[in-house]
């Protein structure tokens, strides 16, 4: 009888003991980090300041089919930023390259802080002191609601949620980005709630003086639904700062099927690969920017201007 209730123990320890197996293995390894939601959550709604950082951000169309060779498209814009306090127009040196339809364009901008310098054709022209000052009236208007509500993150005192783009989300493990240790994140993008968001931002670019501007007025709701039926799937890449949850890089993937009244904003082409990628590095690093030696008058901006508008004029959609 002792024998048998010894040999019931010894089966129990060892099935206890296999049970166990994994749990303690995992603890061996470390924790798997901090839950995916926890993670979106601190990351966009974080109220991190970020004063100062390289920016790189990128964009490209890629039709499928015969068009695709004919029509492709990438667009980036990277430079540092560094603020220059509450309400005051920040310091940035940002390059432009945009290739549409076989057509190339370079263009830049440049701010010192107390003077804003435009890149075309190559050469650099100095924008009008009067009209850096209107610009720097409009953007302290724009960020004094923000900068007076502690409460409230960088994307929220925009109008935004970018939590609520995404569903889903996975914690995908860590990675370096930029030199700096992150968390990665997965998700699916939520169409309709990105959607709303970018027709909140496009209708705030009043504030900074910009409706003027082709295509700055906000999205209609049949836009946001007709751009919803054409995208049919979407994916998201987060990474976040390990030791303080900032975002160093987004990364979106959307496949999209035209209809016909979105086709023509994709160049003719009947589907495409739309990749979207912004990283920051060098956070809160101080940052070299520099006034362009030699600029010329604005007024010797026009013709390049006009030679800009034929460009994209033959380079449609």
């Amino acid at each position: 009888m002792r024998a048998r209730l010894s040999n019931t123990n010894l089966r129990r320890t060892v099935a206890l003991a296999l049970a166990l197996l994994p749990t303690l293995a995992l603890a061996a390894c470390g924790s798997s980090g901090p839950s995916a939601g926890s993670l979106v959550n601190d990351t966009f709604s974080s109220r991190a300041s970020i004063n100062s950082a390289k920016v790189d951000l990128s964009l490209g169309v890629a039709g499928s089919g015969s068009e695709s060779s004919k029509k492709p498209l990438s667009l980036r814009l990277s430079g540092p930023f560094q603020s220059n306090g509450e309400g005051k127009f920040p310091s940035f040196s940002l390059q432009l390259q945009l290739s549409a339809a076989g057509h190339q364009l370079a263009a830049g901008a440049t701010s010192t802080g107390s003077a804003l310098y435009v890149q075309l054709g190559g050469s650099w022209f100095s924008v009008p002191a009067s009209t850096f000052s209107a610009l720097q009236q409009s953007y302290a208007q724009a960020t004094k609601s923000a900068s007076s509500s502690k409460a409230r993150s960088t994307f929220a005192s925009l109008g935004i949620e970018p939590s609520h783009w995404l569903s889903e989300p996975s914690n995908a493990g860590t990675a370096t980005i930029g030199g700096v240790e992150t968390y990665h994140v997965t998700a699916s993008l939520n169409v309709p709630g990105l959607l709303s968001d970018v027709s909140k931002l496009s209708s705030s670019s009043s504030a900074l003086g910009l409706s003027a501007l082709p295509g700055a007025g906000s999205l209609s709701p049949a836009a946001i639904s007709e751009l919803g039926k054409s995208i049919t799937s979407a994916h998201v890449d987060i990474y976040t700062g390990k030791s303080d949850h900032i975002l160093r890089r987004l990364d979106v993937t959307a496949s999209v099927n035209a209809t016909s009244q979105t086709q023509s904003a994709l160049g003719g082409l009947h589907a495409a690969t739309v990749t979207l990628s912004l990283q920051f590095s060098g956070i809160n690093q101080p940052q070299t920017i520099t006034a362009p030696a030699n600029p010329k008058p604005f007024t010797q901006l026009v013709p390049a201007l006009q030679q800009l508008m034929g460009v994209l004029g033959n380079a449609t959609g």
